[in-house]
């Protein structure tokens, strides 16, 4: 049996056709580190709010034609959801977009990936210098793979060690569990998943329990550091890869990684 790949992006619908450069040149960046046979058995999913006009799916498509993009609307009820919008905040720090975006790659995206084994995301500012069958390949030892591991800042993660912790806590009935400081993770702006994680029942009642708290809205808790939590708690830290080999320019933060 072949295990399904895909790469997948969040991204923004643009009134300036102009303004996809960025996804264009990522894509032009994952083309130019694919083999043609994984062109033809990878997808490339491109995740949006239901706002890249036809117009504009097909102009994006047609500046790498070898690939098989798939553009999927993910504001459908199960991501984006307007409800989450009269949660106050309690700074203002990142607008309601922007966690939606958190919540959408560690609460939402598992609707989006039913039919798939292994997921490698590549944010839209992040242009690749690796081979991507390395980095799928280095996922069939490694539930998780990523290229650097990060601190987060204290203010946007208040309160969710705690949660975890005693989360955990009821869970394993143990009471020896260390608190994390600081919060840490993953970067998940290049972060590759084992998508077989989605049975786990842990995981998925951790998932459940983080947005049952609403925090991800009201704290700005990111994806960075609940994957940090999941993998640290979870799954444990030998669970995941940290690849110098995944080199890449992350547009955003202006570095290199790796």
């Amino acid at each position: 049996m072949v295990n399904k790949k895909c790469i997948a992006v969040l991204t923004k619908g643009y009134q300036d056709i102009s303004d996809y450069h960025k996804l264009i040149l990522r894509n032009q960046c994952i083309e130019k580190k694919m083999n043609d046979l994984e062109k033809e058995e990878i997808d490339i999913l491109i995740f949006h709010e239901g706002n890249i006009t036809d117009l504009d799916q097909e102009f994006i498509t047609n500046m790498t034609p070898s690939l098989k993009i798939i553009f999927i609307n993910v504001k459908n009820g199960f991501a984006f959801k307007e409800e989450k919008r009269c949660i106050p905040f309690t700074f203002n720090m990142g607008c309601f977009g922007y966690r939606s975006m958190c919540s959408f790659w560690f609460v939402d995206f598992w609707h989006f990936i039913k039919d798939y084994d292994y997921l490698l995301r590549i944010d839209e500012d992040c242009f690749i210098e690796f081979e991507i069958q390395h980095a799928f390949e280095c996922l069939k030892t490694n539930l998780f793979i990523t290229g650097r591991w990060s601190n987060d800042e204290d203010y946007v993660t208040v309160g969710l060690n705690e949660l975890t912790l005693q989360f955990m806590n009821q869970e394993s009935h143990m009471n020896k569990l260390e608190k994390k400081v600081p919060c840490s993770g993953p970067y998940t702006n290049v972060f590759g998943i084992d998508l077989s994680i989605r049975d786990h029942h842990i995981l998925k009642r951790y998932i459940e329990e983080v947005e049952k708290s609403n925090r991800i809205y009201s704290h700005r808790w990111g994806d960075l550091p609940l994957w940090g939590e999941a993998i640290d708690y979870i799954f444990g830290r030998n669970s995941i890869s940290i690849l110098e080999s995944l080199k890449y320019y992350h547009e955003s933060h202006k570095s290199l990684v790796n």
